[in-house]
């Protein structure tokens, strides 16, 4: 029981919605703040995952994280260095407790818990760098999100095709989160 509620608590946290990326005059600096800290998140999560998970699949799922992401960061600190933005050289406050609580489980439990997180983390990175390539103003910004959008969708259909294996999910739908 207590492993379920965790387990929501843990996904209760992913449906909170990102940051809003304003098209009046932004130049693109919270974007990629806020992308620094997601991939910074992404790559702490993927070695949990590696150290964590009892499915291969999960344990190659976070390989992945760390690759794709450590390589969306690099990309990052190059845009921010040339546009003069300093970013964040840690997760934020949320993402830090969301792998403290993660860093909890192990086995099936840490296998079905990431899997949902970064199912809901994912659609909602999708949807926010969508947003933010139809509504940023600064182009250099704007070209990464697009080019950086295919990779986050590549990860959205490998955990969901990963997911559905490891057990039934809807104990962690958003329904069953939304009283908790």
């Amino acid at each position: 029981m207590t492993t379920l509620c965790f387990i929501a608590t843990v996904t209760a946290f992913a449906a909170l919605p990102l940051l809003s990326v304003s098209a009046s005059g932004d130049s693109g600096d919270l974007f990629l703040k806020m992308a620094a800290e997601g991939n910074q998140a992404e790559i702490a999560l993927g070695q949990l995952a590696l150290q964590q998970a009892e499915s291969a699949e999960v344990k190659q799922f976070g390989a992945t994280m760390i690759q794709d992401h450590q390589k969306a960061n690099q990309e990052v600190q190059q845009l921010a260095s040339k546009e003069g933005v300093q970013l964040p050289r840690q997760m934020n406050e949320k993402q830090k407790v969301r792998q403290a609580q993660l860093a909890q489980l192990s086995g099936k439990a840490f296998d079905l818990a990431y899997m949902q997180y970064m199912m809901k983390d994912h659609r909602n990175e999708v949807k926010q760098f969508q947003e933010t390539a139809q509504q940023l103003h600064n182009p250099a910004v704007k070209t990464w999100a697009v080019n950086t959008l295919p990779i986050l969708q590549h990860h959205l259909e490998l955990v969901s095709n990963i997911a559905p294996k490891l057990g039934p999910m809807t104990l962690f739908s958003e329904e069953s989160t939304a009283s908790q």
